[in-house]
């Protein structure tokens, strides 16, 4: 890791942590929630469903845009900017009287908050590419360390003010975090380089057409079929648990909160080791075959311990997958275009988002509650099956 990295670094795994805290607060209780706004006989399961593809959809279309933005002016100016918009929208969301407005605060959200791959840019700026992966991992941990203490404390809230006590906190942490942000993050971007002047590069068909470049698309595809089945899970767990073991708002704070527990380990402890040994095309076989079992495996068991321990063998494969794929992207991108080529997987992850709720809240609400964990399972075991090409594909770098 380059010598001036460990600071920049600290800054912003704090800016993402507070962030994500905020956004972890929300997690568990959007569907009971909802469950206010809405007749008794509705179907939740799609309306959450709609909700959760209404955010997806705008990261799809605003990933690249912010990447390929942050290329042109900075990543400091867009980081600070979707900071101070979740928060506005936060508070949209918790003030909220009307169905309609929910849809309308969560789909701002979705814009706003389509900056992963403007972190991830951050870091690829401030890390060489023997230490990238366990940069990447650093960014991850702050994911994992926001759900851990995030929808935990979410849950627990609701016994104390309602569901509106959370989101008023949320929006409070994304402030503090612009507050840190702006203080303490300086911009990773070198003075001088490149100035993206061609508005043709902010349209998504330019973005596209990074698909035929052969080390590319492969992994593209990989990440959007995991990005697609974790959005099963992530669509129905709340209302699943509800069903299955009779979860409220806090049981289901608790679970995410293990989760965040196992994906936190894996990304800010053992992913830059485990890398460094083994690669990360070997990482993203594993962790895919791994994340295959997990979901298969969880609509099986009717007892709740064995139903947590695959959600927890989910989380540690998940926070093996995604910091070895950003890796590999990353180190297959041109300099200058680390963000808009990370924002075009990030919005390859978000076109999954998109289409996974949808699939999770029409099977589980007209044919099995468990069926959107089992197809997720047999997606990602496709994915791992697409994953022996990369192994076998010279001009991918490792």
């Amino acid at each position: 890791m380059k010598k001036t990295a460990r600071t920049p670094l600290t800054i912003i795994f704090m800016v993402i942590f507070i962030d994500l805290l905020g956004f972890g607060l929300i997690i568990p209780i959007i569907p009971f929630y909802l469950e206010q706004f809405v007749p008794a006989d509705a179907n939740v399961g799609q309306l959450m469903a709609a909700m959760i593809a209404a955010y997806s959809l705008m990261q799809f279309i605003f990933a690249p845009v912010w990447g390929r933005i942050s290329d042109r002016i900075g990543r400091r100016p867009i980081l600070l900017m979707s900071l101070i918009g979740t928060m506005v929208t936060h508070i949209w969301f918790a003030l909220a009287s009307e169905l309609w407005m929910l849809f309308a605060a969560r789909i701002l959200t979705g814009i706003f908050a389509a900056t992963v791959p403007t972190a991830s840019a951050y870091i690829s700026d401030v890390t060489d590419e023997s230490n990238r992966a366990r940069g990447m991992g650093l960014v991850g941990a702050a994911f994992g360390l926001g759900f851990i203490l995030g929808p935990a404390a979410g849950g627990i809230l609701t016994q104390f003010g309602g569901f509106r006590v959370p989101l008023f906190l949320a929006a409070f942490l994304s402030l503090a975090a612009f507050g840190v942000a702006w203080f303490k993050l300086e911009e990773s971007r070198a003075p001088g380089g490149e100035r993206h002047t061609d508005l043709r590069r902010y349209r998504l068909s330019t973005l596209f057409n990074a698909l035929k470049n052969p080390r590319l698309g492969l992994l593209f595809t990989i990440f959007f079929l995991v990005s697609l089945s974790f959005s099963n899970m992530e669509t129905i767990f709340a209302l699943y648990a509800e069903r299955k073991f009779a979860f409220d708002a806090r049981n289901t704070g608790y679970v995410f909160g293990f989760i965040g527990i196992c994906s936190a380990l894996m990304q800010g402890v053992f992913i830059g080791r485990l890398s460094k040994r083994f690669g990360e095309k070997t990482l993203i076989s594993v962790s895919t075959l791994l994340l295959s079992l997990s979901f298969i495996l969880m609509p099986v068991f009717d007892a709740l311990t064995p139903f947590v321990l695959m959600a927890g063998l989910m989380a540690v494969s998940l926070g093996m997958h995604n910091p070895s794929v950003m890796s590999l992207v990353s180190k297959n991108a041109g300099k200058d275009g680390t963000g808009g080529v990370l924002g075009l997987n990030q919005s390859f992850s978000a076109l999954g988002r998109v289409l996974g709720p949808l699939w999770a809240g029409f099977f589980f609400d007209h044919f099995d509650i468990g069926f959107p964990l089992t197809s997720a399972g047999i997606l990602i075991f496709i994915a791992f099956l697409l994953s022996f090409m990369l192994h076998r594909n010279p001009k991918l770098e490792q």
